[in-house]
């Protein structure tokens, strides 16, 4: 998995472009912001957001204004986004859930609605904690390895199935094995049409697969061309099904979010690819359906701050802090005849994202006959490998675009700028080189799934870090209220009966409205279940769209059971694409006889 990232002078231009034009779109005047300047360890605070419907997310930014380290700074929004690692994305899945079906009927839920179609070139996106802060996106060996790791951490047996051509789940539950397909978001009924089949039932029963819709889109929910047909070879020609293991020893890894703030450091999120970058885009130039851009800047003032404590100094270096002497970070020791090796050091970057690229500033700031030379990297003791000042006297600001260095393999997650300085003791005037400031701006790649979004209405957020001591840390939001369009209203009175001697029973309701004018319902969405709080279907074929705008459906045949108690509920969309919230549940009931 490798990338090459594109020139620097075009990159510069890139970025310059996808930085106007999304300024260009932000007018100032409609933009919300809040900003909160936190002190304490823990902070709950709460943000109000007018409108019609949910804002439009724009931006959140955490900066550390203070002195002193932050140490994983935590955001979540009504409980939600606190993604920081494996255990805590379980807690928030199956947060409402007492059994081990529910547990993994809900991470198989989360896992196939929060993802879309793509392949990152990222081995580590096969875990949860990194694919989903960071892509939003995989392909069918990523869900389940993704689903697998969920399942396990939910104390949930799970093991991943290759059926030749498409990679799936089985989750263990009431005793037996359950299939589970994230990445084409389909379980299938058995035939008792209450229990999830597992794939055994699936090799010898093709009939199971037939009657179900494999639909991929979340509100046309009909089968794509050839589907069915397509999955029902996968998982039927048994004797090519295995297990597969090959994803245990990433799934096994501990992958946090855990990231430090040093003095003077930021990190910025977009609920939009702001920069126009991805990862791969060299070599696969398809762009992702949905992703979004970050950004880690650190500009430390280096006349207060000591940066000493956040360097790695590797030999001879010292700060103005230590000594008084200018530059701000300078040679120690200046070289001699009885010493000559250079003096080195690195600023280190660390990002919990992936980094897809960026660019490195300073000044530099050397005296006849010294020299200062800039690397990607660990320094070597002669030439930088990106820059090297060493003709002349005086100062040299220097712009390099790190792009074509940190895409040269997989994304990283941390990086190196490095410097070699050399002063001259032996000339007639002693020669000092140094740097006067410098920034770093790391260029990221983040899953808008995974940012910490404002809803409609009160915004309950919670801060928390890990933070020893005083600190004091901005975290301020933007977004756009949204008052154009109201979803149509829920659909909350049934007029079909409460029970039926058919079973294929048509369903009916009172008609959803649209508050807009001109506006109209343009169709429904239908969910039955046995369940009371209709959370999942009995089947995904009893999950569907109608394609119009009447108020009834006729369920299709095979899926109900005389004698038994169904729950079901509606919701509507509009001729904008608006889609309301799903109005009240109803239930009904099918005689003993009914058939």
């Amino acid at each position: 998995m490798k990338g090459i990232g594109s020139a620097a002078g075009a990159l510069g231009f890139v970025i310059m472009l996808a930085a106007f034009s999304f300024c260009s779109q932000l007018r100032a005047e409609e933009l919300k912001s809040f900003s909160k300047v936190i002190t304490s360890p823990e902070e709950e605070f709460a943000i109000e957001v007018a409108g019609a419907r949910d804002p439009e997310n724009v931006e959140i930014t955490v900066e550390n204004l203070g002195d002193t380290p932050v140490v994983d700074p935590r955001i979540t929004v009504n409980g939600k986004f606190d993604w920081y690692d494996i255990n805590t994305m379980v807690a928030e899945i199956t947060r409402d859930c007492t059994t081990d079906e529910e547990k993994a009927m809900a991470i198989w839920e989360w896992v196939h609605w929060k993802r879309y179609q793509r392949s990152p070139e990222d081995h580590s996106a096969l875990h949860p904690v990194r694919a989903m802060n960071g892509y939003g996106y995989g392909i069918c060996g990523h869900t389940a390895a993704w689903l697998k790791a969920l399942c396990l951490a939910a104390g949930i047996q799970a093991r991943v199935q290759e059926i030749w051509g498409h990679t799936v789940n089985e989750a263990y539950f009431n005793g037996g094995w359950h299939f589970l397909d994230g990445n084409v978001k389909v379980f299938y009924t058995a035939r008792d049409n209450r229990t999830l089949a597992s794939l055994a039932e699936l090799e010898k029963d093709g009939w199971l697969i037939q009657r179900t819709i494999h639909a991929h889109d979340p509100w046309v929910r009909v089968n794509p061309p050839n589907g069915t047909g397509e999955y029902e070879r996968y998982i039927t020609t048994w004797k090519d099904n295995y297990i597969e293991d090959g994803y245990d020893s990433e799934i096994a890894k501990n992958y946090t979010m855990a990231y430090t703030l040093k003095p003077g450091e930021r990190l910025i999120r977009w609920w939009d690819p702001v920069l126009g970058k991805y990862e791969g885009r060299d070599k696969r130039p398809e762009i992702p359906e949905r992703y979004a851009n970050g950004q880690l800047i650190w500009e430390p003032d280096l006349q207060k701050l000591d940066v000493k404590d956040y360097l790695n100094i590797i030999e001879n270096v010292t700060t103005h802090q230590q000594d008084h002497q200018e530059p701000a970070i300078h040679v120690a020791e200046l070289q001699d005849d009885s010493y000559t090796r250079p003096s080195r050091f690195t600023v280190p970057v660390k990002s919990a994202y992936p980094v897809i690229g960026g660019k490195f500033e300073c000044k530099l700031v050397k005296q006849a006959g010294a020299s200062a030379s800039i690397s990607y990297g660990t320094p070597d003791f002669d030439r930088g490998g990106l820059y090297t000042y060493r003709w002349g006297s005086g100062t040299q600001e220097v712009n390099l675009y790190l792009d074509q260095f940190i895409l040269n393999h997989e994304p990283v997650y941390d990086y190196e700028i490095g410097f070699t300085l050399n002063g001259n003791a032996r000339a007639k005037n002693p020669a000092q080189a140094g740097v006067d400031w410098f920034r770093t701006t790391s260029d990221l790649q983040v899953s808008p799934h995974g940012l910490p979004a404002l809803s409609l209405g009160k915004n309950v957020i919670r801060y928390r870090d890990s933070s020893k001591g005083a600190k004091s840390v901005r975290v301020t939001w933007k977004w756009r209220e949204r008052n154009d369009d109201h979803a149509p209203g829920p659909v909350n009175e049934a007029v079909s009966a409460a029970e039926f001697t058919s079973l294929t029973p048509t369903l009916q309701w009172k008609a959803a409205k649209d508050a807009d004018p001109g506006d109209k319902v343009e169709d429904y969405q239908v969910i039955v279940s046995l369940r009371p709080d209709c959370r999942w279907p009995i089947s995904m074929s009893l999950y569907r769209n109608l394609g119009s705008d009447k108020s009834e459906w006729t369920m299709p045949e095979s899926f109900l059971n005389p004698g038994t108690a169904y729950y079901w509920r509606v919701r509507a969309r509009d001729s904008h694409g608006e889609i309301g919230q799903w109005g009240k549940i109803f239930s009904f009931r099918t005689t003993d006889r009914a058939k």
